[in-house]
């Protein structure tokens, strides 16, 4: 059994970030472009109209202010095309995006239209008064925005929506970006029933899949939830190898010392090397961590055995698997572990002699700054104590009752 620091310190020693992937422009989003974004059309692609109106040759507007009488030879709309060019003395009738046509080279607003003559179509004529007519006005020429072969988003720029579009304008289905670290789940235990049964005599619902799943979503990594193994062997290591596929394998049970704790030697057999086992820490004493490295030489697999009891999964997932996921995608140092700050205690708090305790906390602002009081909480089984938590008091292995007023440190869950 280690320290919890010395833990701590191996999960961000041994966990390095993973080079950039070409992935899907959508899972990419909110990430970090290694490769710039060149263009491989222009854009626009062809001249279009910038307004509802009718597409004119700027020469039959010669004379400033005079109303001008045009022959409608064709409707278009977005999206349509047309072979006819605009000679003179005709125009189209055209919508917003739709392509201008050969002969055209400017369009006027359906309200320039006069005499009632706005609603005219193909094969009518209209009456347009453009007083300050310009060459080319409300026409978007081609490539305005950018030509094929431009880059347009440079390496290092975070994909937010706007830069999503523009991608996508660009022509690109796939981007190189930073990682999305995926992450395998599994749990253990032939007492787990999914959490749409019923569960009988001597069975529970597996809340520590759905629990952990969601604590790697909300990291921005992307969960692989694989479901659950009984206490057997066969079918522990069928998921265990299933999941060596991902950056990272979670696993809740079986990694404490019971006869039917078989994670460690499955892990063995499937080639993963023991980093650590048990850390002095309270919940989560039995927490395993290895690597499994890979055969072509790219990053190993970091695994980690989790405790089965749903609390105490969730603080180790949060002291251990939280920094090594944030490390694999290159994450600031700042974003590797949960905010820790100082709080006066609320309430009596009883620390452990052998090992620090966490203790799930709601948090206020009283007259001398922020004050953290320990939930209701029954031990490392109970979620419902958890739930609520704001944070988690982290009490030194001194043994003794802290009284309220003292100061603590505090892990901030609430922090974004």
């Amino acid at each position: 059994m280690i320290d919890l620091a010395e833990a701590i310190a191996l999960v961000e020693r041994t966990a390095q970030p993973l080079p950039p992937r070409r992935q899907r422009l959508m899972d990419a989003v909110g990430r970090r472009l290694a490769a710039g974004v060149v263009a491989d059309c222009d854009s626009p692609p062809w001249d279009r109209a910038m307004m509802d109106g009718f597409a004119v040759r700027s020469a039959d507007f010669a004379v400033p202010g005079e109303i001008v009488e045009l022959d409608v030879a064709v409707d278009l709309a977005a999206g349509d095309v047309t072979g006819l060019e605009i000679r003179p003395g005709t125009c189209a009738r055209i919508m917003t995006g739709a392509p201008i046509p050969a002969g055209a080279d400017a369009v006027v607003p359906v309200e320039r239209a006069v005499d009632g003559t706005a609603g005219v179509h193909a094969g009518g004529r209209v009456r347009l008064a453009e007083p300050k007519f310009r060459p080319g006005q409300h026409v978007a020429r081609q490539a305005a925005a950018f030509a094929r072969g431009r880059e347009v988003l440079a390496a290092g720029t975070a994909l937010g929506a706007a830069e999503v579009g523009l991608a996508a304008e660009a022509g690109a289905t796939h981007v190189v970006a930073e990682p999305r670290v995926r992450v395998a789940i599994v749990s253990t235990g032939s007492e787990l029933v999914a959490c749409d049964a019923v569960p009988a005599f001597g069975q529970t619902r597996n809340s520590n899949g759905p629990m952990l799943t969601a604590a790697v979503s909300l990291l921005g990594a992307e969960p692989i939830p694989l479901g659950l193994a009984g206490d057997k062997p066969e079918a522990i290591r069928a998921l265990v190898a299933q999941g060596l596929a991902a950056d990272v394998l979670v696993l809740s049970g079986g990694v404490s010392a019971g006869d039917l704790d078989l994670v460690p030697a499955i892990f063995a057999r499937c080639g993963v090397e023991q980093v650590f086992h048990k850390v002095r820490l309270k919940p989560g004493k039995p927490v395993w961590f290895g690597v499994r490295p890979r055969s072509d030489g790219g990053p190993p697999t970091l695994v980690f055995g989790l405790p089965g009891n749903p609390a105490s999964s969730l603080v180790c997932f949060e002291l251990f698997v939280r920094p090594a996921i944030m490390i694999l995608a290159a994450a600031g140092r700042d974003r590797w572990h949960l905010p820790r700050e100082r709080a006066e205690l609320g309430a009596a708090a009883k620390a452990a002699a052998d090992r620090p305790v966490y203790l799930p906390c709601r948090m206020a602002y009283g007259p001398q700054g922020l004050v953290a009081t320990p939930q209701p909480w029954t031990g490392s089984s109970d979620l419902l104590g958890l739930a609520g938590a704001a944070g988690l008091v982290a009490l030194p292995a001194d043994g003794r009752v802290h009284e309220p007023g003292e100061e603590v440190e505090i892990l901030r869950r609430d922090a974004p």
